[in-house]
């Protein structure tokens, strides 16, 4: 399952189908106008350009950010077992992969296992593909073949809709709690899209942060270092990029963090300091525009996901907190 021509020493396969970056404005231009009253917000996808992928990377490494180290602990104590319930000859690919850190932990007991499978990570940033696929070294595996998809999630849905795939065994990942970022009617939707390409004998790894302490999770979203609003004010430049011009001036804006215990989740929303109009959008001082949300998932709520996406849950793997599932 080579792709055409590996691109600069990376085997990545473009499968996009248009520009991101115009998707991402679009989606922003309309957002920023609500229906009905509805609150403004900004397309969390706004994060996620080469430099938020770097400051998130760097986010992983912090004391506050448990997930990271949660995760690890998990496939760590459980990466043989995972391995087992993956079927030889499997396409394994990775949702919104970034650093392969983690992900690295399960290829080592799927090449421990002797199963040969096609590792693809998927991702919106080329150049962070290149980056994290190069760091292999050559030799590492003799049964994982790794391949970077250069798309969208909604690109990787319909590269597997795709015959020759369809056909393949499946394992989908989706690491790091990144299902947190849907709501919950949103995430249910989500993942049965993913759900109706699957077959009999093909599973999904999902990681989902269970932990509801107002007081953990607000810290690991407003670290003390402050990288983390550094990484959301980025998402401002990045939207100034887009625009081809500075409409979003960053003295004007100030990041906010709050944690919401009704519907257990993390929001960060950008907050002009003064009355603010462009494009005929007119924000009021103090209005909170909403760029993020993490979800927080109880057992109940887990299990709620699952029916509604129309998923069983085979298996769940536990961190030494009880707080992080797979």
């Amino acid at each position: 399952m080579a792709p055409s021509s590996p691109s600069y020493g990376a085997r990545i396969i473009d499968i996009r189908r248009g520009k991101v970056e115009n998707t991402i404005l679009d989606d922003m231009r309309e957002q920023l106008r609500p229906q009905d009253g509805q609150e403004k917000s900004m397309p969390t996808l706004l994060l996620y350009d080469e430099v938020g992928l770097q400051l998130f990377e760097d986010i992983t490494y912090l004391e506050e950010y448990y997930l990271t180290n949660a995760e690890i602990n998990v496939l760590e104590s459980y990466g043989d077992q995972i391995a087992q319930r993956i079927q030889p000859g499997s396409l394994v690919i990775e949702l919104g992969s970034g650093n392969l850190r983690k992900v690295n932990i399960l290829l080592q007991a799927i090449e421990k296992a002797e199963k040969d499978v096609d590792y693809l990570a998927l991702d919106l940033s080329y150049s962070e593909l290149q980056r994290t696929l190069l760091a292999v070294p050559k030799g590492t595996y003799k049964h994982v073949q790794c391949y970077g998809l250069h798309g969208t999630y909604d690109d990787g849905l319909e590269w597997l809709k795709r015959t020759e795939n369809r056909a393949k065994p499946k394992c989908i990942l989706s690491l790091g709690s990144s299902i947190g970022n849907f709501s919950r009617q949103d995430a249910a939707a989500f993942l049965g899209r993913f759900a109706e390409v699957m077959g009999l004998g093909d599973s999904m790894l999902m990681g989902i942060d269970g932990c509801q302490q107002k007081d953990k999770v607000y810290q690991a979203y407003n670290d003390r270092e402050g990288k983390t609003h550094e990484f959301i004010r980025n998402g401002l430049t990045h939207a100034n990029k887009l625009f081809g011009r500075e409409v979003f001036n960053q003295q004007d804006w100030e990041i906010i963090g709050q944690y919401d215990e009704i519907e257990a989740r993390h929001q960060a929303f950008y907050s002009p300091v003064k009355n603010i109009s462009f494009d005929g959008i007119n924000f009021k001082a103090g209005e909170m525009v909403r760029v993020e949300e993490s979800y927080k998932y109880s057992s109940d709520q887990r299990r709620q996901l699952w029916e509604r996406a129309g998923l069983v849950e085979r298996a769940v793997f536990s961190d030494t907190s009880g707080d992080y599932r797979k």
